[in-house]
């Protein structure tokens, strides 16, 4: 495994040509970012052998995390039609992952939460991916798992700006 302390690495604030990815056959930094993250989570979905969908899987996450949702507001996050959230959240609610609720602020809209099984499914994915991939993590360095770990807080920093959820 290669280790972060290497001598021959620069400073860390020191970018190279390189390390900045300037050269013709180099993708920034902002597109390798993105492409090895989608890469990584589409792998680690199915690696962890879950029955549903990539983007049912994200929206039973973003409802634990915001509370009931509009399906709205889960189609915009996910950058996807309303349509196509509908059909999402239709598969979820059909597999009991999820219920309709009316809006208490407005009454003709519906809100979208997450049931006690669509909670026992996100555990279960997390934990299928805890299994297969903290004994990967941990053969690295512990150098290197500490670059994974601040690499991950600047994500989540990064996401969070993106999204104006400082």
């Amino acid at each position: 495994m290669h280790s972060s302390d290497d001598a021959d690495q620069p400073d860390a604030n020191h970018h190279t040509e390189q390390q900045q990815g300037t050269s013709a056959d180099q993708r920034p930094l902002a597109n390798q970012i993105v492409s090895a993250s989608s890469r990584f989570a589409r792998v680690v979905t199915q690696v962890a052998n879950i029955e549903i969908s990539a983007v049912s899987m994200r929206a039973l996450g973003y409802i634990e995390r915001h509370g009931p949702q509009r399906i709205s507001h889960m189609a915009s996050y996910e950058s996807i039609s309303q349509p196509a959230m509908t059909s999402a959240v239709n598969r979820l609610a059909d597999g009991g992952l999820v219920v309709r609720a009316p809006d208490p602020a407005d009454a003709r809209a519906q809100l979208v939460e997450l049931t006690d099984q669509g909670q026992h499914m996100l555990d279960e994915y997390r934990s299928q991916v805890a299994t297969v991939l903290q004994p990967m993590l941990e053969n690295f360095s512990a150098a290197d798992y500490a670059v994974i770990e601040h690499a991950v807080e600047l994500l989540e920093t990064l996401a969070n700006d993106l999204t104006g959820n400082a």
